[in-house]
């Protein structure tokens, strides 16, 4: 896993302001109004004691009342007027921000909050966290895609293997068997007639265990009739009859406990995926299941000695669909699945699933 880091700072926005007028335009709202405010104190000040001055040289015997008044009513137009201004182009980047969650409720999920000349850090800070927010969405949302997808067509293909399988394998075995009956039926010879039952016998064994692999296939029978250790124990003993990879489970359930079906079912799919990605990708020549409760969750852990992988360049590469997919799982219980492997140094997958007792189920 990678370490976490800051994230990147916000690109400088292109503009062709001076340096100098764009430096004092990032300085934060609060010393923007204030440097305004004495700024406008101190010219208003010199200004009109200029002036003052002038009209009393001017006009020895005139009150000085009303210029004094002219004056501050002008002080105050001018202080109010700066200020506008100020909050106008402060407040802008937070407009467009506006503007843009706006686009993105409406539908425009491409919409992007625009870096502003004038934007202080805490707003760029924010339209980087915003923009940061909504290009994740849209990672996520290609990754469903892909997953939605992968599993259209995987459904597919496992139909047309289905379809391809009961037409080659049970199909075939029913129709020799109908044969196999009208010869029956015509055949005299009672030592013939058993040689060709005891063949019936057998060809009726075939399909109805290619019927039972097709079940399993499609949902184990174990996961609701027996429960999930039963379960897992039945999928690990089909693994070793098919790879030399040595797998051992550790359950500290009972082989009796029962969990929530969607629970013992989401946890049943994130092994099946780990075990089956162990042995696609990883070389390994030992892996560990364990299966435990801590404090109202259902901790699950599996482990290889494999190659190993980098899970942040695997992820970024759009390439583990089957990751993301244990996450999805596990995210739509209330879950989480932590993936943690080095090239070189195995593959942890952990997962945690709510799982609070399940009331016992009534078997019907």
């Amino acid at each position: 896993m990678t370490p976490d880091r800051d994230p990147d700072p916000p690109p400088e926005p292109e503009t062709r302001v001076p340096r100098v007028v764009r430096a004092l335009l990032r300085v934060p709202l609060f010393y923007k109004i204030l440097i305004a405010n004495a700024a406008l104190v101190l010219v208003g000040t010199i200004f009109g004691s200029m002036v003052t001055s002038r009209y009393v040289r001017a006009h020895p015997a005139a009150s000085t009342q009303e210029l004094v008044s002219s004056l501050a009513v002008a002080g105050i137009c001018a202080t109010v007027l700066v200020n506008a201004l100020i909050l106008k182009l402060a407040l802008e980047p937070l407009d467009a921000l506006e503007r843009t969650a706006a686009r993105v409720q409406g539908g425009s999920l491409d919409a992007r909050v625009p870096y502003s000349a004038v934007a202080d850090r805490e707003l760029d800070r924010l339209t980087h966290t915003f923009n940061g927010m909504l290009d994740a969405a849209e990672t996520s949302r290609e990754r469903l895609r892909e997953v939605a997808s992968r599993a259209l067509t995987a459904a597919e293909e496992e139909r047309k293997r289905i379809a391809r399988e009961l037409h080659d394998e049970t199909a075939q075995l029913l129709a020799a068997l109908l044969i196999r009956i009208r010869v029956v039926r015509n055949a005299g010879d009672p030592h013939a007639v058993a040689t060709l039952l005891e063949d019936m016998r057998r060809e009726i064994g075939q399909a109805l265990e290619g019927v039972r692999r097709f079940a399993r296939g499609l949902r184990p029978p174990a996961l609701d009739e027996l429960g999930l250790v039963p379960a897992i124990e039945s999928h690990l003993r089909s693994l070793r009859e098919i790879s030399p990879v040595h797998i051992t489970l550790d359950a500290e359930l009972a082989r009796d406990e029962r969990l929530a079906p969607e629970a013992e079912l989401a946890v049943y799919r994130i092994v099946q995926e780990a075990l089956s990605n162990m042995l696609r990708h990883s070389a390994a020549t030992h892996a560990a299941v364990a299966v435990r409760r801590e404090a109202g969750r259902l901790v699950v852990t599996v482990d290889d000695d494999g190659r190993g992988f980098s899970v942040a360049d695997t992820m970024a590469a759009g390439t583990g669909l089957g990751l993301f997919g244990m996450s999805e799982r596990a995210a739509y219980l209330g879950g989480r699945v932590e993936v943690r492997s080095e090239p070189g140094a195995g593959t942890r997958v952990r997962a945690e699933i709510p799982a609070p007792d399940a009331p016992p189920r009534v078997p019907g």
